[in-house]
């Protein structure tokens, strides 16, 4: 039967066994990021709490566009360093969330630790839809249909190029806003009155933003 003196004890030294080994400041980092940046490294600081040293066998990351690394592999008792995690944007926009799994050979708590890494990416553009389709069971004609296109950025921006893909649909650019805003007037054409099947089209639309990944955008056209 335990005492009360016992319970006390139990409970006081509870948390540092809880807390033994390694013992991060933060297991979440969240970053907003900028138009400028192109990646981020987050910083995940730990101590070993423990009384024994341990060893970092293995970091891993949830996508191959970040890179995690520990500051070495083996903390004394009492040592602290850190998990660096790199992520590469990429052409990746919006909240964008990494986990970091850090395998210890630590005997007290837990040996796998999780660690979040939070970005906010902002959008260069916005644009919609991002596809346009004509139904030839329900359109006679084929009308053409618009993709609006609008810049976030304080800098005014220009359309240098688009690409297409196919010689079955035609285009047209329209400035909505000088520097900030333009339409893309998509239309099918020449399409042969017997052809059954599906028709596609894209389009690389190129802008004059500086990072050519977050600059450039894909539209696609349907025809069913």
């Amino acid at each position: 039967m335990k005492t009360a003196a016992s319970i006390v004890l139990v409970s006081l030294l509870g948390p540092l066994f809880v807390n033994a080994g390694l013992v991060f400041e933060e297991e979440r980092v969240v970053h907003e990021a900028n138009f400028e940046e192109s990646e981020y490294t987050g910083t995940f600081v730990f101590t070993n709490k423990g009384n024994k040293p341990v060893k970092i066998l293995e970091v891993n990351s949830s996508c191959g566009c970040t890179t995690a690394l520990p500051s070495k592999q083996i903390f004394q008792p009492g040592e602290s360093g850190e998990i660096s995690a790199t992520f590469d944007y990429g052409e990746r926009e919006g909240k964008q969330i990494k986990s970091i799994r850090v395998e210890t050979d630590q005997e007290e708590g837990d040996a796998r630790k999780f660690l979040t890494l939070e970005v906010n990416i902002p959008s260069a553009m916005e644009y919609s839809p991002s596809v346009v389709m004509w139904n030839r069971a329900r359109e006679t004609e084929f009308k053409p249909k618009e993709v609006i296109i609008e810049s976030m950025m304080e800098e005014p921006i220009e359309i240098l190029d688009i690409v297409a893909s196919s010689d079955f649909f035609s285009y047209e650019v329209k400035v909505l806003e000088e520097g900030k805003k333009f339409a893309i007037s998509i239309t099918p054409e020449n399409v042969p009155a017997d052809h059954k099947g599906i028709l596609r089209g894209t389009f690389v639309v190129k802008t004059s933003f500086a990072n050519p990944l977050k600059g450039t955008l894909k539209v696609y056209a349907i025809v069913r």
